[in-house]
């Protein structure tokens, strides 16, 4: 075998190695997500309307994180609330959720999704540099290769939702 096919052939498997890796490197924040998520659940308290009828997560992104959220999801309850996963498809299921997930490249749809989610006592969570802005309460950045979470409690509280001291102690407070 020539030096030049040798380089091409290790150099295609260096870049399947690569995105193989990101892929899995992927699929495990999108499971550390879906835990904390599930964390966040515990110290947050919802309007009594809210507290009847399942527990319902909307994901409004790619279906590795539907998949991942879901899959925490089983075999959970939040209260007596039977933890259910939807897609979000438009502003309108919005009002259907407990907590709407919106991943990066979907935050542009934060700007209808907000007045809806506020109105409906709905926890938005986002991982995305301007989540914050467009009215997420909770906002996943990553530090020093270290996932942590912003947390804007007065956007929060403004859903008509409450949140506990401890979370607000363990996150970096954001307004």
């Amino acid at each position: 075998m020539s030096v030049k096919k040798f380089r091409i052939i290790a150099f295609i498997i260096g870049v399947v190695l690569l995105i193989s890796s990101l892929v899995k490197a992927q699929d495990v924040n999108y499971k550390l997500h879906a835990g904390l998520l599930y964390h966040f659940t515990k110290h947050i308290e919802w309007p009594n309307a809210k507290q009847n009828g399942d527990f319902v997560i909307g994901v409004l992104g790619n279906t590795n994180l539907i998949a991942a959220v879901d899959e925490m999801a089983k075999n959970r309850t939040v209260g007596s609330q039977k933890i259910t996963v939807i897609q979000i498809k438009s502003a309108e299921d919005a009002e259907k959720c407990h907590i709407i997930y919106v991943q990066r490249f979907q935050s542009s749809q934060l700007n209808a999704i907000y007045p809806k989610a506020k109105s409906g006592h709905v926890l938005i969570i986002t991982e995305s540099e301007d989540g914050m802005k467009r009215g997420s309460g909770i906002n996943f950045v990553t530090i020093e290769e270290k996932l942590k979470f912003e947390l804007n409690k007065t956007t929060i509280e403004d859903s008509g939702l409450k949140v506990s001291n401890e979370l607000v102690k363990l996150a970096i407070p954001v307004g």
